[in-house]
């Protein structure tokens, strides 16, 4: 095993920034030494990340640190190095300033007196931000270290965290000049998610925004149609950081990072609700009327408004050195959907492990799809009250690719009329091969519907518990005017309940249950679900849905649960009983459902 000599050290390396930089760094086969309080603790999970995204764990070290230490409580003395990369911070709104100031300020100056005495140290890239180039007179012509009066003011106006790191920033150029550090400050916007997959673990500052947005909590926007907050892509970022020490250039320069074609906030925000298909807020309050509101009114704390700023920023340098290495800012449209996409995936960070997906246009909607409706070999539709996620189970057990759709109205597409085969013709417009479709309860008709009009573009239906060839829903659930009442009966409780209703006794809510009672929390979607409910169950639509299920052209393969049979023995199809489940076997057994499928699924090739 070859033995690692570090020649980069980087501060905040399991963060959220530190985490693409490290990956970046090994990729260019840099050896990495990343500093951590705890640092065997997150070892693992660092390496598991850096393998994940295209970069070298095995260039890769963690130790033990502490900035607040001289010599940052380092074992070694690590005189190899020769780029230190500073993002450690103390972040979060409500700090005092003595905590801020102990490692924002004071464990910049450790670091700084650290990276001074490494014998081959070519240059220090310290972490800003885009606001720190925008300093007052009264505090850019200030020495340091700041007078008493100064740095009170300073922390009076800002807050214990932005005034902590405008003083570090001042704090480590006063140490560069006193003591001949080769230094280079990199100051970022807003730093959104990967420009490939939209992936991100940050939500503060403008993913909370889109949190609001997309729960319809944001009423109104603060600040004004000119209020810019500029974004930047963390892979974007990352490369550029990686690449600022291998230019002499970049020495003594103060690089801001930014898209500066992000658009106005009330545009940016309306862009993105746009893109998930949900309301943006038609009114914008002053930033001064909201500081003067309670922070349990508003929801807003006071520190963040100074962020909310008119200002535009000088980025020609940081411009300059990204085409000089060939770097090429991302589509600020795309980069910004997939990242609002990603939020919506994870549920905002709370179900890290989901399976990506995005929202797409179906004729006037826009649906929430995971996986490639163009290409996938299954495309599942869901019934009530689930959403797409509640396919994940089954999808993991049969052969092949399967898109899942989240119907419109329902899950995490956006408000519509109710589906139907014209919105499954506009999904699947992009194919270019027959589909086959498996569809549970309430989509069972929008599958049996589009295949009677579009035979050509249908290899074969699964339908899953076929609500119009099983017992009719009780006649309360039957009755629209109640639509209302049963909607919020459906998201009444929590997952653990909605999981005993419908799938029976358990300890733990499974994931679909809880994924589905996310949605039915959205504004209106219990009760279009109770809507719909109510129309499936009319006497009439059941008959025609049976009818023209006898009038198909292509194969069909009927599964239901034992607790669940059906009335009488359809004309078309084969059918499947799964043994001890009842209305949704797909997730109460889905080995065995999988299993039935791959079956008829061989068979259907076998023609």
């Amino acid at each position: 095993m070859r033995r690692k000599i570090a020649d980069t050290l980087v501060t905040g390396g399991t963060g959220f920034l530190g985490r693409w930089l490290v990956t970046s760094l090994t990729r260019h086969q840099r050896e990495v030494v990343v500093l951590a309080r705890g640092g065997a603790a997150r070892a693992a999970a660092l390496s598991a990340f850096v393998a994940a995204h295209g970069g070298d764990p095995d260039r890769l070290t963690v130790v033990d640190g502490d900035l607040t230490q001289a010599g940052l409580g380092l074992r070694e003395p690590l005189d190899a190095v020769q780029d230190v990369y500073h993002l450690a911070a103390a972040f979060a709104f409500g700090m005092t300033a003595v905590a801020a100031r102990a490692v924002n300020v004071e464990g910049t100056l450790h670091l700084a007196q650290w990276a001074s005495e490494r014998p081959r140290l070519r240059r220090l890239v310290h972490l800003g931000g885009y606001r720190t180039t925008m300093l007052p007179g009264w505090l850019a012509g200030a020495a340091y270290p700041l007078p008493p009066r100064v740095r009170a003011r300073l922390y009076a106006r800002h807050g214990a965290y932005e005034a902590s790191k405008l003083e570090a920033h001042l704090a480590l150029w006063w140490f560069a000049t006193q003591h001949d550090l080769p230094l280079t400050s990199v100051h970022p916007s807003s730093v959104i998610g990967s420009s490939v997959t939209g992936e991100t673990s940050q939500l503060t500052g403008i993913g909370e925004t889109v949190e609001r947005l997309w729960r319809g909590a944001l009423p109104a926007l603060v600040g004004s149609e000119r209020t810019f907050v500029p974004v930047v892509c963390v892979d974007y970022l990352a490369e550029l950081m990686t690449s600022v020490p291998t230019r002499p250039e970049t020495l003594g320069q103060q690089l801001c990072v930014l898209d500066s074609r992000t658009p106005r906030l009330p545009a940016l925000v309306r862009s993105i609700a746009s893109s998930l298909g949900v309301p943006a807020p038609k009114v914008t309050l002053p930033r001064w009327a909201v500081a003067a509101l309670p922070r349990a009114m508003t929801g807003i704390d006071r520190e963040s408004l100074g962020f909310l700023s008119e200002d535009t920023y000088d980025t020609a340098s940081a411009d300059a050195h990204a085409a000089a290495v060939g770097l090429t800012m991302p589509s600020t449209e795309v980069a910004i959907e997939r990242w609002a996409g990603h939020l919506v995936s994870t549920r905002f960070g709370r179900h890290a492990d989901a399976d990506p997906g995005r929202h797409v246009t179906a004729g006037t909607t826009r649906t929430f799809v995971v996986g490639d409706p163009s290409s996938a070999d299954w495309i599942f539709l869901h019934g009530l009250p689930w959403n797409g996620d509640s396919g994940r189970a089954l999808g993991q057990r049969l052969t092949g690719a399967m898109a899942r759709a989240d119907l419109p109205g329902m899950g995490r597409s956006s408000a519509a009329a109710p589906p139907g085969p014209n919105w499954l013709a506009a999904l699947l417009s992009g194919r270019a091969d027959p589909a086959v479709l498996v569809a549970h309860s309430l989509s069972t008709g929008i599958v049996v519907r589009f295949a009677a009009r579009h035979a050509a573009r249908v290899r074969g239906l699964v339908l899953i518990s076929p609500y119009f060839l099983q017992r009719a829903a009780p006649w309360f659930l039957r009755f629209a005017p109640l639509a209302p009442l049963t909607g919020k009966l459906l998201a009444a409780g929590d997952a653990l309940a909605l999981h005993r209703r419908l799938l029976g006794p358990a300890r733990e809510a499974d994931p679909a249950v809880v994924s589905a009672m996310e949605d039915l929390a959205r504004p209106g979607v219990a009760t279009r679900v109770a809507r719909s409910l109510a129309r499936a169950s009319r006497s009439r639509e059941r008959a025609a849905l049976a009818a023209e299920l006898a009038g198909l052209a292509v194969p069909v393969l009927i599964i239901h649960g034992e607790r669940d049979p059906l009335l009488a023995p359809p004309s078309r199809g084969e059918v499947v009983s799964i043994a001890a489940s009842g209305h949704n076997p797909h997730l109460e057994s889905p080995e065995a459902v999988g299993g039935a499928i791959e079956r008829w699924r061989g068979s259907l090739l076998a023609r």
